[in-house]
């Protein structure tokens, strides 16, 4: 496993001044060969013991190990690309499965975080409001994208939301243009240029209903049909995106359902409660000793 990841690996279990050394190291990696154990205390703000706990903290006896793993990490030529690699993240002919969690993990937080930046919270507003107001209310996407537009739906249809989807791209597009204004059309895609997603898009545009789209990039074909945008993390590439493009989008839904929810807390509460014992007798009862 490469250092750096080691190191994100073990950042939640750090002591705060462990921290101001794994801080310094993620963002000067490229100083570390040529530092002293000294020179890293002195730039981290602290202690040398405390610059040797944290190495052993992270699986090393030594500044020197540290060294050497960076130099190794350096030197490394047969890292796979990041826009070649099936998981959209870089990987390793040395990495090992054990490797596979902290880097899942760590990459969809960092795609997250990222998500958090770049979402307006005006654009959100304006996406809670329209689909609460909305008097038809259509979800249009294409393949992964389905996973994203059947959890909207689901969400919605709890909230007393009536919503709808076509799986059937010829539906979609007889859907589409029936729509008037006052009806709000939902287009979902990673990239924002599936072609289907972006031509009945255009089409619910042209029949003057309000379009909200959620996708990950700027300037798409898609985005240029949008009165309401939802901008994730672009942090990503077009290789791979059946793998991460559904954390951020799956993120958006919550962020839609729970603005909805605390829009109206106390109306869309009781509309939660009377679905949810709808489908009460389709579950087994639990038992507390199970």
């Amino acid at each position: 496993m490469q250092i750096l990841w080691k190191i994100k690996e073990q950042y939640a279990s750090l002591r705060k001044s462990e921290k101001a050394v794994a801080d310094y190291m993620l963002a000067h990696d490229d100083k570390i060969e040529k530092m002293t154990i000294a020179e890293l205390a002195e730039q981290s703000g602290v202690s040398q013991p405390t610059v040797m706990r944290f190495l052993k903290a992270i699986g090393y006896d030594s500044f020197r190990e540290v060294k050497l793993a960076f130099a190794t990490q350096r030197a490394e030529k047969n890292v796979l690309p990041q826009q070649n690699s099936p998981l959209g993240i870089s990987i390793s002919p040395n990495d090992t499965i054990e490797d596979v969690p902290s880097k899942i993990i760590h990459n969809t937080i960092a795609l997250l975080e990222d998500s958090l930046k770049r979402i307006s919270k005006t654009e959100l507003k304006k996406a809670v409001e329209a689909i609460k107001n909305a008097e038809q209310l259509v979800i249009y996407s294409v393949e992964n994208s389905n996973t994203t537009a059947i959890d909207l739906m689901t969400k919605l249809l709890y909230l007393g939301i009536p919503c709808r989807i076509y799986e059937d791209a010829y539906l979609q597009k007889i859907s589409a243009g029936n729509l008037h204004e006052g009806d709000v059309a939902i287009g979902i895609s990673y990239s924002g240029y599936s072609k289907n997603t972006v031509d009945v898009m255009k089409l619910a545009k042209k029949r003057k209903a309000t379009t909200l789209v959620i996708t990950n990039f700027t300037n798409t074909p898609l985005t240029q049909q949008a009165d309401i945008l939802i901008e994730t993390s672009n942090q990503q590439f077009l290789y791979g995106n059946t793998i991460f493009s559904r954390t951020t989008h799956l993120a958006v839904v919550d962020m839609l359902y729970m603005g909805i929810l605390v829009s109206d807390y106390d109306t869309y509460t009781k509309r939660m409660q009377k679905n949810s014992e709808i489908i009460t007798n389709e579950a087994y009862e639990t038992h507390s000793n199970d």
